[in-house]
């Protein structure tokens, strides 16, 4: 059983690819771009090693607008050149070229590349000889992107394990191992590169969500964005160890609000704000009272499931109140000089702007 080869196109490849339409986007992604009709994509040739090398497999993932259709062209050759105008052309050099792109197509259809329209999983069978040659034509405007193209060069070993009279290439038995061998290969390729299903930098949201159960954090709701959910998940080993403790609520909030936020202790005040009428009314009843000042603007959809975060912070016998300060002019209710209060005349109340029913507003018929 010959060994598994398994060729990745990915950036570094695509800048020495022919690319027309398309522009090369992080590690191995390229996208089309909006205004152009016409997008293609011939990569280098893949050496097979060996003359009639076998081939299995081509796949990518990929993602368009609605009639767009792509299409993928391939075939393979034992020679690197051809005649051209009585001259010897590299086949590789010619279709890297500056020549029009209807004249690669045209030589893709002279030597009777095999086509397949709108499929990204593709068993090459049928296809032997030791220079592999492709080219992917995606037709129709607006946004799309092809990304973690691969090429194998195994698209079967069941059948390599079978006796030899049942090994039949091409024929239905074959293609219908050829199912269970996609899978297991699939398989296969996550255990090879299992580092980078945790690289924290690289995993699914989903990934990211069930790291964060693991390490004791509920962050399931999807009310963060990737990049706070990242940087959260980063940092969750750190944040746990300071797990109630007043840095660790500072350092969360200012993770998901892009704010330090006011942590006011109620034992930790001093004698005369103690004696203010509406004290407890502000800071709470308890001596283990805390009090979490947001000058962020936070949705009203997002503020329970914000507070459900924070709270798996808190002290044990911690009572958190979060206040959060919208700007007016009312009076012992969290105003603070320089942060919330303003001075204002009276004003003309509107609906969907966010405006303080705080005794300012004008309500006109």
């Amino acid at each position: 059983m010959e060994d598994r080869r398994n060729y990745s196109i990915k950036k570094n490849r695509y800048r020495n690819s022919y690319l027309s339409g398309f522009e090369i986007s992080g590690e191995d992604r390229i996208v089309c771009l909006k205004n152009e009709y016409g997008h293609f994509l011939i990569p280098q040739q893949i050496d097979g090693t060996k003359k009639d090398a076998e081939w299995g497999r081509i796949k990518f993932d990929c993602s368009f607008d609605e009639d767009t259709i792509y299409t993928v062209y391939v075939f393979a050759t034992n020679l690197e050149e051809f005649n051209r105008r009585g001259n010897l052309t590299g086949i590789d050099e010619f279709l890297l070229g500056e020549d029009d792109i209807n004249i690669k197509k045209e030589f893709f259809k002279i030597v009777e590349a095999k086509k397949f329209v709108n499929q990204n999983d593709i068993l090459l069978y049928d296809i032997k000889g030791r220079y592999l040659h492709i080219m992917i034509e995606v037709s129709g405007m607006g946004e799309g992107y092809i990304e973690k193209l691969s090429i194998n060069s195994q698209g079967d070993f069941y059948m390599e394990s079978l006796p030899e009279v049942y090994q039949d290439y091409g024929s239905f038995l074959h293609r219908y191992l050829s199912v269970f061998s996609s899978i297991f290969i699939d398989l296969q390729e996550n255990i090879e590169n299992i580092d980078e299903i945790f690289d924290l930098d690289n995993a699914s949201v989903s990934l990211l969500t069930l790291f964060g159960k693991w390490m004791g954090i509920d962050v399931s709701g999807n009310f963060l964005s990737e990049e706070k959910l990242r940087i959260l998940i980063k940092e969750a080993y750190k944040l746990n160890r300071m797990k109630g403790t007043k840095k660790a609520l500072e350092r969360l909030t200012e993770i998901i609000l892009d704010e330090k936020t006011i942590i006011v202790e109620k034992n930790q005040l001093n004698d005369d704000t103690r004696e203010t009428d509406n004290f407890e009314a502000l800071y709470g009843k308890g001596n283990y009272d805390v009090t979490m000042l947001i000058k962020t603007y936070v949705p009203e959809n997002q503020k329970s499931q914000l507070m459900f975060l924070i709270k798996q912070f808190v002290p044990i016998r911690c009572n958190l109140n979060i206040r959060f300060l919208d700007d007016c002019s009312g009076l012992d209710d969290h105003m603070y000089m320089d942060m919330n209060t303003q001075i204002s005349d009276e004003i003309v109340g509107e609906l969907d702007v966010r405006q303080v029913m705080d005794g300012t507003i004008l309500l006109k018929e």
